[in-house]
């Protein structure tokens, strides 16, 4: 007759939930002190604001956010880039809005 505990198999199953937990946190640290870069390029900006690349243009062109060229490459600063989008918040009570049209673009009912 075989000695069955119950204890023994809870105690493995805690065993193994402990591990990965705690390779769990390792990994959450390693990311965490791993720093991102302060100044990039138009990744960064798609990264923070989740807009696209095409918008970003528009932005750019229309000096509507914040950015550095050198050349022919943009250059995005991750704190200006923060704190555009925390400007762009608007209580309940402002209705306004800052609108950059396309280029080009005309209303649905417009005549050509």
């Amino acid at each position: 007759m075989n000695n069955y505990n119950p204890f023994d198999t809870i105690n493995a199953r805690l065993s193994n939930l402990e591990a990965l937990t705690l390779e769990t946190l390792n990994c959450l640290r390693t990311t965490a002190t791993t720093t991102s870069p302060e100044v990039g390029g138009i990744e960064l900006a798609q990264e923070i604001t989740r807009l696209s690349k095409t918008r970003l243009y528009a932005l750019v062109s229309a000096r509507g956010i914040p950015h550095a060229k050198r050349g022919n490459k943009l250059y995005f600063n991750r704190k200006d880039l923060l704190a555009w989008v925390e400007n762009g918040r608007r209580s309940e009570a402002d209705g306004s809005s800052v609108y950059v049209s396309k280029p080009g673009r005309r209303g649905r009912n417009a005549t050509r």
